[in-house]
């Protein structure tokens, strides 16, 4: 008679391929992101490991403004987002590529100082209005050094209530003018002119003397009365008229109307919208930097 001693391992092999059978089950049921992590096509890099790929910021501005960011957002639009934050003066912002609560409330900052509302979402117009502050920002290299012409600065209602005319109308909080508003020169310069058409007959204009803007001229529109003489040489911050109670000029309520010269032309005035925006830049700058 001859011995079988093939059971033991029949018995070995149908405990294998029940085993087998379990793991499979296991496998299928753990689905295909687990079929993955056993393959060999497995990845040896990326964001999993830590691996963040460079931010692509040149494609990234051309595309500011397609796309409406909010909080929560993230990637390079909201990188680049936060680079013209603080840029334009928002220095709370950190550049995280994530549309965080300080930079929702940057944003928020930014549209109130701009008369866009304040809902905190960068859209066309809010992306519109920073590009141009960034192009009149450039432009207004060279008045870090003036003042602000409306002082008390705490009696100047915020650049929310400003709007553009052939310069900017900034207008006071409510009961002030005469004493109570002084005009000082936001540069050094020269007492060219006294009385400018529609703009009252004391408004001074003065002629930068150094700088950039050396040679240009500055209006202020609606002021009364004048304090200082044509022909009077006077030093940033010194007092040169008051805002004007009343009507002063074409105008029925107390603001100063300030404006720029163009580059080579006469002491007034710029045509609408030739030289605001770069006035505009240039007040808020120095509204925010004294506030």
């Amino acid at each position: 008679m001859t011995t079988r001693v093939t059971t033991p391992l029949s018995r070995r092999v149908r405990a294998c391929l029940a085993c087998a059978t379990v793991l499979a089950l296991v496998a299928l049921a753990a689905g295909p992101a687990h079929a993955a992590t056993t393959t060999a096509s497995t990845p040896t890099g990326g964001t999993s490991y830590g691996y963040q790929p460079a931010p692509d910021l040149p494609a990234a501005e051309k595309r500011m403004g397609v796309h409406r960011l909010v909080y929560g957002s993230k990637g390079d639009e909201v990188t680049v987002l936060q680079m013209w934050l603080r840029e334009l003066g928002y220095g709370s912002v950190k550049i995280t590529g994530r549309y965080d609560v300080p930079t929702r409330n940057a944003v928020r900052r930014f549209q109130r100082d701009r008369g866009l509302g304040s809902d905190g979402a960068a859209g066309s117009s809010t992306i519109r209005a920073m590009k141009a502050a960034r192009v009149a920002r450039k432009a207004t290299a060279g008045t870090e050094g003036w003042v602000f012409p409306i002082q008390p600065i705490k009696r100047v209602a915020p650049p929310s209530y400003w709007s553009p005319d052939q310069g900017i109308d900034i207008p006071p909080y409510t009961g002030f003018c005469g004493s109570q508003l002084t005009l000082v020169a936001v540069t050094d310069g020269k007492i060219v002119q006294e009385g400018i058409s529609g703009f009252g007959s004391q408004s001074p204009i003065l002629k930068v003397s150094n700088g950039p803007y050396a040679g240009r001229y500055i209006y202020y529109g609606h002021s009364a009365p004048a304090l200082v003489k044509v022909g009077t040489w006077v030093k940033k911050g010194q007092p040169i008229a008051q805002v004007g109670c009343g009507s002063v000029g074409i105008s029925d309520t107390p603001h100063l109307e300030i404006g720029i010269s163009r580059r080579g032309g006469p002491p007034c005035c710029p045509g609408w919208g030739e030289t605001a925006p770069l006035i505009t830049e240039i007040m808020r700058q120095l509204y925010r930097a004294q506030k």
